[in-house]
């Protein structure tokens, strides 16, 4: 199979280096690496030449089989192998590398070759060079590694048994070849990095001018520490920034030395992100027992070395080596590409025993364990949810406003952490790149993507800009009972298979703890509720107002259009002082409910904040203030918060309306055309000179354009709308509201914009 592959491609390549390149329209032909296709399910079996010599066998419900089929026949698709220059002992050399090599053929399975560059284990703590290249000049060091590598891929490409990826060190963290290429700790400069970056720069071209197929071959470069991103980051910045090309991240990860699947889950994530390469786990094992079969001391010797939540047991081993290939074939972008075993045939045999005996696949006689069973599972794959948080910041105890800030801080449990599949990171800092949008007044609203089962923990933080919060707690709301089974000061969700929308959540002030989805009011299926806010510091200071005197303070306004919930004569809607808001309790706040039925989309009402206990005139100095019935406040029975505004600091000349004695109003007239297209032109009547302001509302209620602001003489006038919001850009078509603001009234009407 793998030399009908190979001859495919020499013949391909040969068609495509004598055909030159044509234009759109023709044949383009590619060749696509077979791992882009196949997630790599692998193992290192490294020691299965000498435990076979001394009598070690492998078995499947009691009966002997090749080790190799074991593993092809339970869904393993690639083998690992080490080479040492001139070991000291007759294994790990190249005549047991190339019949290893012709096993690995006759079982279809691909093949990765794992350079060492030592007679010996090369990792972090030693990179000790082959005796036969002690001492050689820096030069011939090159020409070394550049000869061998070339000698090893050519050996194997003569016998049919080409690698389809050759690794280039062994966990080569501190380099390869001391100290020539040794970096880090002393060796951290400019000069050692260079020198790495010359010796790997050979081998590479050793693999590429091995043979007609060596351009096929893709390159691994291994280090250890899959938990360690700055550690990670640190290397391969410096390597890439040498010119070394390679096209795979290889990383070995151990619980015992190396950390968490949270902390493996984040590393590939970023890393994925930062260097656009595949990723693959070249190492990784987890023990089945904490027993021994041999007098040699395990590794793996102690509950203490153990991944919490993952017991030394056969079902701890299957999870863990579950839900690390989970991690790995979510890494975003697609760029986990799989794993390695290390050493599950590393079975005790005497004279030599094992070290490794409780980490393999098979149990101490060889049997094989349920834990093979994992790599015949289809690892799982999770389309991103969409998800959208709304927040209300009227019960913030501070004055925020639209241009203000207002952000997510928490972090993600499970398939995601730290960087969500779209890419926003999540932190509980002010780096979190969850900062929701003002959608208008009091709402707040951002969406992203989470992983279906994934569970995202969160507070919110508002804030003046990013860098200075908002009165209380620096920024940060108050504790939270979190929704459902869930304990902690947090808000809590977990990620479904559908996009989600979020119930409202009201940002909390107080010093009381809050149920997650709390609301300042109750809701009720035939009434619409309207929020009342007012910012009295103006009045406090101005000594127009003294809470403890002359409150409350209450809303008062056309009794028609509430329902009979307002009155212009009668409090019927008295406000609530917030003792915790800024300025010393300045803010007032409480709710009205109106009949939904006493309503139609598209009324106007107009009310204003009244001093209770006022000695001269409680009303404030504002002519009317107004609010419009939307459509997704009638259809959708949505709450609606009214902005907060400062109640002005002086007396009004204005006397107490009643709600027959209205003055008489401007006029607005239907637009033409209505439906309209492009523009539409929207005729008004002012019966004396007086301050006009016309804006356009969206279906939201949010003003999204102005079309005149200025004083009007007496008569009719015309103005025209495009279409467009404040910065020019079109709408989308539906309704939309014109609003005509005088200084005795306020009026509305509904027009159409169809494309």
């Amino acid at each position: 199979m793998k030399l009908k592959l190979i001859y495919t491609f020499l013949f391909l390549n040969a068609i495509l280096t004598a055909v030159p390149a044509v234009s759109q329209g023709h044949l383009t032909l590619s060749i696509q690496p077979s791992d882009s296709i196949e997630f790599i399910r692998g193992a290192d079996v490294s020691f299965l030449p000498q435990i076979e010599d001394l009598g070690g066998v492998y078995r499947v419900n009691g009966v002997p089989q090749d080790l190799l089929k074991i593993f092809k026949d339970n869904g393993l698709n690639y083998i690992r192998l080490k080479l040492w220059h001139t070991p000291s002992e007759d294994y790990n050399d190249l005549d047991h590398i190339l019949e290893m090599a012709k096993r690995i053929e006759q079982q279809d399975m691909k093949f990765l070759l794992d350079f060492h560059y030592s007679d010996t284990w090369a990792d972090p703590g030693k990179q000790n060079k082959p005796a036969a290249w002690a001492g050689l000049p820096f030069v011939v060091l090159q020409d070394s590694i550049y000869l061998y590598t070339k000698k090893v891929l050519r050996a194997l490409y003569d016998q049919h048994t080409l690698p389809e990826m050759v690794q280039l060190g062994n966990e080569i963290n501190p380099g390869i070849l001391w100290n020539d290429g040794r970096v880090g700790g002393s060796f951290d400069n400019s000069g050692q990095w260079s020198n790495l970056g010359e010796l790997l720069k050979q081998a590479v071209r050793g693999v590429r001018e091995s043979c007609a197929a060596g351009d096929s071959v893709r390159i691994l470069i291994h280090i250890a520490n899959a938990a360690d991103n700055g550690g990670c980051r640190w290397f391969y910045d410096r390597l890439i920034a040498q010119g070394v090309k390679f096209d795979i991240i290889g990383l070995s990860f151990y619980p015992w030395w190396h950390g968490t699947l949270n902390q493996v889950r984040a590393n590939l994530n970023d890393l994925a992100g930062r260097y656009d390469k595949d990723i693959v786990i070249a190492e990784t094992a987890y023990p089945w027992t904490m027993q021994w079969f041999d007098s040699r001391g395990n590794i793996v010797g102690s509950t203490n070395q153990l991944h919490a939540g993952y017991p030394a047991t056969v079902d701890g081993q299957s999870a863990f080596l579950r839900d690390l290939i989970k991690i790995i074939k979510n890494v975003k972008n697609d760029k986990g590409i799989g794993v390695f075993y290390w050493e599950p045939e590393y079975i005790s045999v005497q004279p030599t025993g094992s070290p490794w005996e409780n980490c393999t696949l098979f149990d101490f006689s060889g049997n094989v364990l349920p834990t093979l069973d994992i790599f015949k599972e289809k690892p799982v794959e999770f389309t991103p949810v969409n998800v959208t948080i709304r927040l209300n910041t009227s019960t913030l105890a501070d004055t925020l406003r639209e241009h203000h800030f207002a952000q997510i801080r928490g972090q993600v449990d499970g398939t995601s952490i730290d960087n969500l599949p779209d890419g926003k990171r999540i932190s509980w800092d002010s780096d979190s790149d969850l900062i929701l949008k003002n959608i208008g007044g009091d709402y707040w609203e951002i969406s992203f993507q989470m992983y279906p089962e994934d569970e995202l923990s969160l507070k919110f933080w508002t804030g003046f800009n990013a860098n200075t919060g908002t009165f209380q707690r620096l920024g940060w709301e108050g504790a939270i009972t979190p929704f459902g089974e869930f304990t902690g000061n947090r808000r809590v969700f977990v990620a479904g298979v559908k996009d989600t929308v979020l119930s409202l959540q009201y940002f909390n002030s107080t010093s009381e703890n809050k149920a997650q989805y709390w609301r300042p009011f109750e809701s009720k299926e035939d009434s619409l509720t309207l929020y009342f806010r007012v910012n009295m510091l103006k009045a406090m200071t101005s000594g127009r107002f003294d809470p403890e005197t002359n409150g409350p303070v209450s809303v008062r306004g056309d009794a028609t259009l509430s329902g009979g919930a307002l009155d212009w004569d009668i409090s019927k809607v008295k406000l609530d002082r917030e003792l915790f808001s800024v300025g010393n309790g300045s803010f007032w706040s409480g709710a009205c409910r109106i009949a939904k039925n006493a309503v139609n989309t598209g009324d106007t009402l107009r009310y204003r904040f009244f001093i209770e206990n006022h000695s001269q005139n409680g009303w404030e100095s504002t002519v009317f203030r107004t609010f419009v019935y939307t459509h997704n406040l009638m259809e959708n029975s949505s709450d609606t918060t009214l902005h907060w505004v400062y109640f002005p600091p002086g007396t009004t000349d204005i006397p107490a309306l009643k709600s027959g004695l209205l003055p008489a109003c401007p006029r607005i007239l239907s637009n033409y055309p209505n439906p309209f297209n492009q523009s539409t032109r929207i005729r008004f009547i002012l019966d004396s000179r007086q301050y006009i302001r016309i804006s356009v509302l969206n279906i939201l209620g949010t003003e999204i354009n102005m079309l005149l602001d200025k004083v009007g003489d007496k008569g009719t006038h015309e103005v025209e709308w495009n279409g467009t919001d404040r910065d020019g850009k079109t709408q989308a078509s539906g309704l939309y509201f014109i609003i005509l603001k005088s200084e005795k009234t306020t009026k509305s009407i509904k027009i159409a914009m169809i494309k």
